[in-house]
């Protein structure tokens, strides 16, 4: 009586475990491994994001009211409020890059026209999870 299912199992898992892998699922694809981690990596921070704030949108709504009253009492002067930009540049690896004003907009606009899937699989992962959550 000869034992086959170990053999079956381990083939199975093996399988499994090399479908998983990235760089077999981004040869399938003919894409880059770096890119395929990208997605998912955006992809799962848009889902865990959207899902929170589903599941939490009191809190979120409040922290919202909180900030629209601080910003309306720095506009009549009654507290003042700073952030120090050279720091943020620093922590976020943009120190050798010019900073005119208050482009932050046009640098977030500039970066999800260059990375056009990330963006993508983010808002999808964003909407699937406040659709779940």
């Amino acid at each position: 009586m000869v034992n086959s299912s170990p053999v079956a199992q381990s083939g199975l898992i093996e399988t499994i475990k090399n479908s998983m892998q990235p760089e077999s699922v981004a040869d399938k694809f003919g894409v880059n491994k770096n890119t395929l981690i990208d997605i998912g990596v955006y992809g799962a921070i848009g889902f865990i994001v959207g899902f929170l704030l589903k599941k939490y949108s009191e809190y979120f709504i409040s922290l919202v009211l909180l900030i629209i009253g601080l910003v309306v009492l720095q506009q009549f002067d009654y507290i003042s409020l700073s952030l120090n930009s050279l720091k943020i540049h620093d922590a976020l690896g943009l120190q050798d890059m010019p900073m005119v004003g208050d482009a932050y907009g046009s640098l977030l606009w500039e970066w999800m026209r260059t990375h056009v899937v990330s963006t993508s699989s983010l808002i999808v992962g964003f909407l699937v999870g406040l659709k779940i959550g």
